[in-house]
Formats: structure tokens, sequence, C-alpha cells
């Protein structure tokens, strides 16, 4: 009997669009080379991102609403995926309806899931699962966007410091291992925000033996903190886009070991592959095209180990989305190109044109009781009336 248990993380799995009709047809083939290392895992998780229904009626929303066949479960159950994480900001694109089938689709296929359900109660419960004699705790959030479930609304787990805290130490003492999956990061940035590193590296203190990302669509840093891993983003495990940003088709999955007798660390080892329609699917890395992917995420890694660098990289980010979220934030329409527009005028002299302007501005998402109110308001249905 093998002295160490192995568990298996893979990011964002979206078989919509032109990978629809491919991984119905290839099933845990789209999963390529990567399959061996899913089936050898003791335990396998990772993020299906899209609702698996037929119900057609997205919600009002902003961003794209996804969805698959429920038929293209079948692929993770074959590839020999055992947790699925319904917690992200698309499970709910197709309303309680969509998340109603996708439960549904994973639960006839006998799969485990976690992050997502008929209420915040449901939604939150923690999946536990068993193997050579060691219980592992899943708990699965998402950041909120327009997924996130309430007392009697169906939708994911939410990220939150309080309710997560509370999650991990439910259950710490039940269990060996307690793993927390977020769903959560700035698109197209391999560095986590300073807000959801600290709440990362809180969550390990708290009892979380990893915490792993999934959301920016870009393979990203990681770090052990506390003898204990962190990984920030995993990026796309199969997402298809016409037009790829760079980093889109590149991800890597993270295989953990722990020894029984102990339940420490003993390998951390990083399977970094390509994922397009164009190649069919899913294909890890080798060679050359290996190597110079992972320097690059050891790039990533080294400017999170030197905290100056970390801080200006992250300013750098902010600037870079500046108009951007200036005109998305301040101007009364919302349209297609905003950030070409963004670059070509700065919005900070129409929507902040002085500095008491701004410091209002600021005030009403800074202070926590002002932002719960702004916030309480815009959810309201009827704001527009």
């Amino acid at each position: 009997m093998s002295s160490s248990i192995s568990i298996l993380f893979a990011g964002d799995f979206a078989p919509c669009r032109r990978f629809e009709s491919l991984v119905l047809q290839k099933k845990n083939e789209i999963f390529g080379n990567l399959q061996k290392d899913i089936t050898e895992a003791d335990f396998s998780f990772l993020n299906l991102e899209t609702p698996l229904c037929i119900y057609n009626n997205p919600i009002e929303k902003t961003g794209p609403s996804l969805k698959a066949h429920p038929d293209c479960i079948q692929a993770v159950k074959s590839a020999g995926f055992d947790v699925v994480g319904l917690a992200n900001n698309h499970i709910m694109d197709f309303d309680k309806e969509g998340l109603e089938e996708t439960i549904l689709s994973c639960k006839s296929a006998d799969l485990n899931i976690c992050g997502a359900g008929k209420n915040l109660e449901e939604a939150q419960n923690i999946t536990i699962v068993e193997s050579r004699g060691l219980k592992i705790a899943y708990i699965a959030v998402a950041e909120h966007e327009f997924s996130i479930a309430d007392t009697d609304k169906a939708g994911a787990a939410p990220l939150d410091p309080v309710d997560n805290t509370l999650q991990i130490e439910s259950v710490r003492n039940q269990v060996d291992l307690v793993f927390v999956s977020i769903h959560g990061g700035n698109e197209y940035f391999s560095l986590p925000r300073p807000g959801l590193r600290k709440l990362c590296r809180y969550y390990i203190t708290r009892g979380a033996d990893a915490v792993i990302c999934h959301h920016p669509h870009v393979a990203g840093a990681y770090e052990i903190y506390k003898d204990k891993p962190i990984v920030y983003s995993l990026g796309n495990l199969i997402f298809d886009h016409s037009t790829p940003p760079e980093g889109w088709n590149e991800g890597y999955a993270v295989s953990l070991e722990y020894t029984i007798e102990d339940k420490k660390l003993s390998k951390f080892n990083v399977i970094p592959y390509t994922q397009s329609v164009e190649q069919g699917g899913l294909c890890k890395m080798s060679g050359s095209v290996k190597n110079v992917f992972l320097k690059k995420i050891e790039y990533y890694n080294n400017i999170l180990g030197n905290e100056d660098l970390y801080i200006e990289t992250w300013n750098e980010f902010c600037q870079k989305e500046k108009n951007t979220l200036l005109l998305k934030n301040y101007l009364p329409v919302h349209f297609r190109g905003m950030r070409r527009v963004g670059k070509i005028i700065n919005p900070k002299f129409l929507f902040l044109p002085s500095q008491k302007n701004r410091h209002v501005k600021l005030n009403l998402i800074r202070c926590e009781s002002h932002l719960e109110l702004l916030r309480s308001v815009l959810s309201e249905e009827d704001v527009d009336g």
C-alpha cells in the first residue's frame, strides 16, 4: 500500500462554443495525455465553468452567458475526475433551472459536487471524500458577480471571510485534509490582487491545507505559505475563444502529494499544457515549450516573493486598467469597445473633474457602510424604475 495520497486540481472546464460538439464526440479524449495524471491521482478536481443545461433563458447580467449540453459531463466522468466545483461566475447564467440541470447531470454521473445549491446553506455544504483511510474536505467559493446564492436564492457559495472561516473551522477536526477552491482574481493578470492574497494566506492559517484559485484565464503565480501551497491561477482547462488573448490557451494542473502518516505535503508538481479547439483539445507541454512556460511561472513567483516589486506590478496593472474602469463605472451607457475608447480619451476629466468629486466617489466604495448601502441599492430589481 502506498504511503502517500495524491490530489489533482485542474482549472476552468467550459465545454461550450466550438468545444461543445468536440467534447460530446471525444469525451475523455478531450483531455489528451493529461488523462493519465487525472486517473492516477486518488482524487481529481475541476471547476465546471458553465451550466450544463437545455434550458435556454439567460439571466440579465454583464458578460457572456455560457451553457453546454448536459451530456458533456460524460467527458468529466470518463476522464476520471471525482469532484466538480460549481462555485464560479457563470454557474447561474441560465438561472436556477440551468443550475438544477447541471447538478442533476453531475449526480447522474455519480460525481461529487461542491460550491452551489438551491440556497446559500446548500451551496456552502462541504464535500467530504475518503480514500486510503483519509478524509478529505472540499470547499468551493466564488467572488461576488451574478451567481451568488442567498438565503432563499439558488447560486454559488460566496467568497466571504467570515463564512469561509466558519466552513474551514467546522470541518477541520473532522477530516485529515481541507482544500479551498476560489474562483476569483483579475482577468488576464497572473498575480493575485493584494486583498485576495491576504485572504488566501488567512485561510491557510485557519486550517486549509491548500488554496487553489482559478478565473483569470491565464496561468499565474503560486507560493508555499507556512509549508502549504497557494495557487493563484491555474488558467483555462478547456475553454474556447475565437480570437484568444495572450495566455488564454495555456494552463496547468497541480498534483499535490501528502504522506498518509502525518498528512504533510511531500510533493508539489506543476503539469503545464496547451488547449484549443484547433489542436483538438488538451496536450501536455514538453521540451523547450514546457521549459519556457515554467520559467514564466517562476518569473511570476519571483515577483510575488519581492513585496516591493509585487506592489509595483499591481500598481502598473491598475494604471493599465484605470481608464476602462472609469468608463464602465461612470458612463451612463455601456458598449463594446470601451477599452479602445479608454486608450483615446482620459475619462478622469469627465467623471472626476475635481479633487472633491473624486473623494466623494472614493468614499462611497471605500467606506464599508457606504459600500454595503450602495451595493444594496444597485441590487434592487426596480432600481431603474
